[in-house]
């Protein structure tokens, strides 16, 4: 009886390699670094074309020191694809997707051989998703494995960047002035950014922000957005009625439409703009308000830096950046009422029209 493959990854691995054909590669641009990806997957090429339309920067010939390749070779013969990433720093691999997956329900699968290590969905732990060793990973072709091998290439390319801190939030730029937008899942980031995208402020992103540490600089970190059912801007709602747009199911069951914000509003541009405002989402209201606070060591709970942020970074030297960041930012807690009350009391607040 054959072993399991993941037993003889680095066989197959081997295999793999010397069968493989060239393809021709695309380029991503995330904040100051770039993903080159070869990918024989369609699928996964296809998943950067619809989600990072905006990020293709396939312009730039010339290599970069924050440069990730990743090459991924499928094969008919086989239910595995090979994964490669050549990469300017060694990464442990495994501790690095268990540090940015804490909360999808994956764990630790079957050992494999030779070092190599496995992760699995918690519904079937027996059947791994993928296995790692290194720069190398072997994904099972039989599940769907795209949306981790993204999120994994992508965040190798981000971690690399240690003048900035990524957070999970919105950003957007009103003249120039920058305010980051934070809440956990479904908390309206999405929602009130493009109320504010509209008008045509700048839409810097609504899924991660881009900060450096020191300057305070708000990059661009945009990506088509999943929009839920629920509250949406008069112009949000009225963009999709007129248009189609493809639809995708998430894990939680739940089914969002999938939008390029240049193409639902051309007008709102994506300027770097400089971080002064944070404006923590807490809940949905009758009537948007807003109250400020001092931001103190008990409210860091409150942020949401990505877990590549804090990779090879003592926790106590993140919390020195993120407190340096922070200081002369004027912090708010937000309840959101009607989208366009929201925006109205945010462009308030941005341009210092807001009393209190």
């Amino acid at each position: 009886m054959q072993a399991a493959w993941w037993h003889r990854a680095a066989d197959i691995l081997a295999q793999c390699s010397r069968s493989a054909a060239s393809t021709p590669s695309s380029r991503y641009r995330f904040a100051k670094g770039s993903l080159v990806l070869y990918s024989e997957d369609e699928a996964l090429l296809r998943r950067f074309q619809e989600i990072y339309p905006e990020g293709a920067d396939n312009g730039r010939a010339s290599e970069a020191p924050l440069d990730v390749k990743c090459v991924v070779r499928a094969y008919d013969e086989t239910s595995l694809a090979a994964v490669i990433f050549d990469d300017p720093e060694p990464l442990d691999s495994f501790a690095f997707c268990q540090s940015l997956f804490p909360d999808r329900g994956y764990v630790e699968g079957p050992v494999g051989a030779d070092g190599w290590r496995t992760i699995s969905s918690r519904q079937t732990p027996d059947e791994p998703l993928l296995a790692l060793s290194g720069n190398f990973a072997l994904v099972d072709r039989r599940q769907i494995w795209q949306p981790f091998i993204a999120n994994y290439a992508i965040n190798r390319v981000l971690r690399l960047q240690r003048d900035m801190l990524f957070f999970h939030a919105a950003s957007i730029g009103i003249d120039g002035c920058g305010a980051m937008i934070v809440g956990p899942k479904a908390s309206g980031k999405t929602t009130t950014a493009l109320a504010l995208a509209a008008r045509g402020h700048d839409f810097l992103g609504d899924e991660m922000a881009a900060v450096h540490r020191m300057t305070k600089v708000m990059l661009p970190f945009r990506r088509a957005v999943s929009i839920r059912p629920g509250p949406r801007a008069r112009q949000v709602e009225a963009h999709l009625s007129q248009f189609c747009y493809p639809s995708e199911k998430f894990p939680d069951g739940g089914e969002r439409v999938l939008v390029n914000v240049s193409s639902m509003f051309p007008q709102a541009g994506a300027s770097q703009a400089i971080m002064s405002y944070v404006l923590f989402l807490r809940r949905f209201a009758e009537r948007a308000a807003a109250e400020p606070f001092d931001f103190r060591l008990e409210h860091f709970q409150m942020l949401s830096p990505l877990a590549c942020s804090m990779w090879g970074m003592p926790a106590g030297a993140r919390i020195i950046d993120m407190t340096r960041l922070l200081r002369g930012v004027r912090c708010f807690v937000l309840d959101l009422g009607r989208p366009e009350d929201t925006a109205d009391l945010v462009e308030r607040i941005v341009s210092g029209r807001y009393l209190h």
